[in-house]
This record gives structure tokens, sequence and C-alpha cells, in this order.
């Protein structure tokens, strides 16, 4: 194991002393995007770079060849050049920004873990190894210990303090919800879907953008979901909501729906004209049957198994559920 500044590393990669891979464009923008977010914190982490050389010697070795790690360093290489232009822009933030990635990149050392004596065929494997049999982080220990993304955050407070959705059950353990059998109202990923609803006012399906600009605190939010939460058990006891034998919002498309519902058109408005709102919205859909057997629900596209109907977890099926629930406020 030996350390390098940054400037050390893009010196030898500029003299030819070190060989890189072909990298992803895209990869290597989205590691800058990651620096200049948190260069200011100096809450930047990365995993050490792997290097082969033919031969250790006494001194730190100055030539490599990469074997992971190269996105990363073609990002380094182009993070001073980013520094250079930020401090002679005529904003002050922008300068303190500059400044800061030409220290990160003079001062900032990096691990590199070097191999010695491997063949081309052994670094290419290693290469495939080290990118394909490592384990994914779950998506629980991510919303868990993410401590920059308010997206997680929320959903973790969420997930921790409201005891009605405890009741009701969030599955952490199974990435999906086999109904019947499974009887937990969500999923953790369905649950940082209707958060990300309540943070955009977007109906963001299946995948979750975290780029998105935010018009409350934290905290606000946290309360707008409880408060959502409140009002559906009141329709709808968290004993029995995600049973599938009698429940038709333990389908997630109709839950997903509702959530879009009560934020629509909402996500720039203060926190209190939300909150009325969202209970008024609320309040309109009492009336409705949330029973399995409401033959109004086959009126959606879904499909018919075992005796249950599924509905379509599409995006135009979610917007007729919508425009429907809508039609609920007279």
């Amino acid at each position: 194991m030996a350390t390098y500044t940054i400037y050390e590393l893009t010196t030898l990669i500029q003299d030819g002393q070190v060989k890189l891979r072909e990298v992803n464009k895209l990869h290597v923008r989205a590691i800058k995007k990651y620096i200049l977010e948190n260069v200011l914190t100096e809450q930047i982490y990365f995993p050490p770079i792997v290097a082969a050389v033919n031969s250790l010697g006494t001194d730190k070795p100055l030539e490599l060849t990469i074997i992971d790690g190269n996105q990363r360093l073609k990002a380094f290489c182009q993070i001073e050049e980013m520094g250079s232009r930020a401090v002679k822009i005529d904003n002050d933030e922008y300068m303190k920004i500059g400044y800061k990635l030409l220290h990160f990149v003079q001062k900032t050392e990096v691990v590199v873990q070097i191999f010695e004596g491997l063949t081309k065929e052994e670094g290419d494997q290693l290469f495939i190894d080290l990118n394909t049999k490592g384990k994914k982080v779950a998506l629980s220990k991510r919303i868990a210990f993410d401590s920059r993304k308010e997206l997680n955050k929320i959903t973790n407070s969420i997930l921790k303090n409201n005891k009605q959705l405890k009741i009701a059950g969030v599955e952490i353990e199974k990435r999906a919800i086999v109904r019947p059998t499974n009887k937990k109202l969500l999923s953790l990923s369905q649950l940082r879907q209707i958060v990300a609803i309540f943070l955009t006012g977007k109906m963001i399906h299946r995948a979750v953008d975290d780029r998105y600009e935010a018009h409350l605190e934290d905290n606000d939010y946290i309360k707008l979901i409880t408060i959502w939460f409140n009002e559906l058990f009141q329709q709808y006891p968290p004993e029995r909501i995600g049973d599938f034998e009698e429940s038709m919002l333990a389908n997630f498309p109709l839950l997903f729906g509702i959530a879009y519902y009560v934020n629509k058109g909402l996500e720039k408005h203060p926190f209190e004209v939300r909150k009325q709102e969202l209970v008024y919205r609320m309040d309109q859909l009492r009336q409705v049957d949330w029973k399995r057997h409401n033959p109004v629900w086959k009126h959606f596209q879904g499909s018919s198994r075992a005796g249950y109907y599924y509905l379509a977890n599409d995006k135009s099926n979610i917007e007729k559920l919508v425009a429907w629930l809508e039609e609920q406020r007279g």
C-alpha cells in the first residue's frame, strides 16, 4: 500500500508514467460532480486505487498500470483545471470552490493498493472480480447511513418514528412484496418513492431521481408525510391495510396514486397551505370503498390472478387512478 497526493498522480499521468484503461465519460462526470458537491465540507471518500507494477523496489513506485480506479484518476486530472477556471470568475462562491478544488488536488492523499508481477490476464481478471464480486450495499443500509441525501434521511426518519406505519409494516429484508402472502403495506423502496413525491411534487415512477429543488425544511416534509399517513390510517386501519385479502390499498399503484393526488401542484407552496390542502384532499376520499371487491377497480388496467386483481404499475394507469381520485372531490 502506498499513498500519493492527487497532484502526484495527475503529474505521473501527464508524464505517461501511469497507464489508464479506457474510461466511461458519464462515470467520470459523476465523480467530478460528487467532488464539487462535497469539496467545501471536505466530506469526500474514495476506496483505494488498485494498480500493478512489474517489481516493487524500496521506493514508492512511479510507474503504475491502473487496474481499478481509472475513472477516479481521470476525474482528478480534470479537477485542477476546473479549480483554476473557477478562481478567475468574479463571484465569491465560485472563487471559494475554486480555491478549495486546488487545495484538494495539492493536499489530498489517496491510497493505492499495488500488486507486483501480475500478468495482463491476471490484471484483467482482478479488475473483473473487483467490479462484479463485491456485494452491493442494501437499500436499507444506504437509507440508514446516508448523511447527505435528504430523501434517504427523511425516509429513515419516517421508518423509525411513525408508529402506525410500523403496525402497517414496511418490508426491509426482501426487495419485493409478494401478495397475498406478505401483508406488510410497503417495501422500503416503495416508501422511498412515496417520500420522493412529497419532496418533488412529481410522479417519480420506479427510479427515484436524487436531483430536485427542496422548497421546505426536512422537518416540514416529515410532518406532511406523517399527517398523510395519519389521514390514510383513519380511512383504513393499519393492522389490515396491507392485507390483500380485503384491502385494495395493498396495491402499491393505488397507494402511490393517492400520494401523488395529495401533492399534485403543491410542491412550491408553503407548509401551512400544503398541510391544509392535504387534509382537505384526503377528507374528500372518505366515501371511497377501499375494499378489494369494489368493482370500480376493474375499470383500471390490471390483471387477475388466483382471484386477486393486481393494478398495473405503469405511469398511464397511475395517471388514470389520480384522475379518478380527483373526481371524488366533486
